[in-house]
């Protein structure tokens, strides 16, 4: 009898081991698919497809329609999930800046960081523009992605900004729009200028700002 129950016991348990395999198995390639997807909306609008329609994300991962909408409620869901991966990747692009250091060399640093964090999501940074205004959830994302670059903005600029805190928060707010992904685009787009200078723009801007008087040599 002991050893038929010990039998049972190692049958129920190699059971339960195997469907947690299992499951686990089954939640990995889901992730591996819902990433494709993701992955495949961020290429379409890289190349300048702002809108795909969910058929047209769903040939580029080469899964079935039914695929993307298993995991996706909408196409505007996943517009907002490809975003908010795409800003999650390139966080890390905006490392904290050693307050000691020079403030032409904070800018500096600010600047190219900016660049490099703009030049990577403006792709569907610029398709997330069209659910803003109608995707509370979009509009949230965003939010908290401003938020996440003028707090590093002002840990940059954080002894500047309180020598002059006479000037309130009329400073810090127009420091944060000249940081703003906003402006970059308009430069980007508006004004049809290269990265390079708007990089550049961008720190003779900031050094005005900060400084109160204007770069000599432009």
């Amino acid at each position: 009898m002991a050893v038929k129950g010990t039998q049972a016991v190692v049958r129920t348990t190699s059971g339960a081991v195997g469907e947690t395999v299992h499951t686990d198995g089954r939640r990995a390639r889901g992730e591996r698919t819902r990433l494709a997807v993701l992955e495949a909306l961020l290429h379409l609008v890289e190349q300048g497809e702002l809108r795909p329609t969910a058929q047209a994300v769903a040939e580029e991962a080469g899964v079935a329609l039914r695929t993307v909408y298993h995991h996706f409620e909408d196409v505007e869901a996943l517009r907002r999930m490809a975003l908010d991966l795409q800003l999650r990747r390139h966080s890390e692009l905006l490392a904290p800046v050693d307050q000691k250091a020079d403030l032409d060399d904070r800018i500096r640093v600010v600047a190219r960081q900016c660049r490099k964090l703009f030049e990577a999501v403006t792709p569907i940074r610029r398709a997330a523009m069209f659910d803003e205004q109608s995707s509370p959830e979009m509009a949230e994302g965003l939010r908290r992605a401003r938020l996440v670059r003028r707090n590093f903005v002002t840990g940059a600029f954080g002894a500047e900004l309180a020598k002059r805190s006479a000037e309130g928060r009329t400073l810090h707010d127009a420091i944060d729009a000249a940081t703003s992904w906003e402006s970059w685009y308009y430069t980007r787009s508006s004004l049809d200028r290269s990265a390079g200078a708007a990089e550049k723009i961008l720190a003779l801007t900031l050094h005005d700002l900060l400084t109160g008087r204007p770069t000599s040599g432009r």
